[in-house]
Parts: structure tokens; sequence; C-alpha cells
């Protein structure tokens, strides 16, 4: 069994990007991308029950600050786009229950090398929340109210460098712009 401080130690040999260089302090900033916060309630589906339902835990906003600016009153403003954080010890100790260790390996080294671009290694940013850092997964990209993030509870952790934001766009834009695999018609006949 792939212990965490092992995987962990795959990752970080691996890893394309400084961690150290990652992340800043978030005072002052506006609610916007980059930005990350503990204690949002988000939807997740639920596999067993066939519903989605809610959960509570660590966000990245994806939505650019001025597209939720409440001082321009506009419609479309109140809502905003995030993708959950998935603790890297959970990753690890649920994908062991599926895949074998040397899968388990394999995908971790994927990931780190940027190779996989659905997910994106985000390195710790404190030792009490994600120890060992987290996932964004991409396809679990959301949205949620902005009134969300004044509610009790809610703690604005930090936010991303230019550096670490780099990264990420990169990320996003490479999963969500690749051109796709099969053909489209050229036009519509």
């Amino acid at each position: 069994m792939l212990g965490i401080d092992e995987a962990h130690g795959i990752l970080v040999d691996k890893l394309t990007y400084d961690p150290g260089k990652f992340y800043g302090s978030a005072n002052g900033l506006n609610l916007g991308v980059g930005q990350i916060f503990a204690g949002i309630r988000f939807p997740i589906y639920s596999e067993e029950k066939g519903i989605f339902q809610t959960a509570n835990g660590i966000v990245y906003v994806v939505t650019h600050e001025c597209d939720i600016d409440q001082n321009n009153k506009r419609p479309f403003n109140t809502h905003l786009l995030i993708c959950p954080i998935l603790d890297f010890r959970i990753f690890v100790e649920e994908y062991q229950k599926t895949f074998s260790e040397s899968v388990l390996k394999s995908l971790i080294s994927r990931i780190a090398l940027r190779d996989v671009s659905r997910v994106i290694y985000l390195p710790y940013y404190n030792e009490n929340d994600m120890p060992y850092g987290g996932l964004l997964y991409l396809n679990q990209i959301t949205n949620t109210s902005i009134d969300v993030f004044s509610g009790r509870g809610v703690q604005q952790v930090c936010t991303v460098t230019s550096y670490g934001l780099g990264i990420i766009d990169q990320s996003i834009c490479n999963h969500l712009l690749r051109p796709k695999v099969e053909a489209l018609p050229l036009m519509n006949y």
C-alpha cells in the first residue's frame, strides 16, 4: 500500500513548477479569480444516491473579480465559478481502493508532469489545511452564489500569485480548449 509520504515524494520529485512561488496573501483583494476559500458549500454528485448533494470544503475561485463586482450592478453578476480542491491525502486513500499501486504511482507522476489535463496539483499553503496539497479536478468546476462567501465559517485562506495563476490558467485553457479528437461536420446540411 502506497503511503502518503511516498506518494507526495513521487509528486514533488516530478513537479514541473516551483511550489514556493505559488501563493501569496489575499488581504485587500476583492472576491475573484485565484483566491482560495475554506468553508464554502458547493454541489457534488453522489454516485451512491444518484443525486446532487452539497458538501462543505476548500475551493478555488475561477471567475474574474470584475464579473462579480457588486459595486457594478448588472445582470449575471451574482454567481461565480469555483473548483473544489480535493485533499491529496484523500485522493491517495480513495484511489488505492480501486487501482493498483503501480497505476497510482504512474497517475501521480503524470499529474506532477502536467500530462493529465483535467487535474492540476496545488501545493500545500499551510500546515493546517491540506499539508500535502490538493487537486483541482477541472471536470468538477461548478457554480455558487456570491452570498455563500459571506456565510458563517467561511475563511479566505490565500491567493495564488501571478506565477501560480499562469500555471492554473494554462491548464484550464489546455483542458477546455484543446482540439476535439473526433472530426465535426464542416457545415450544417
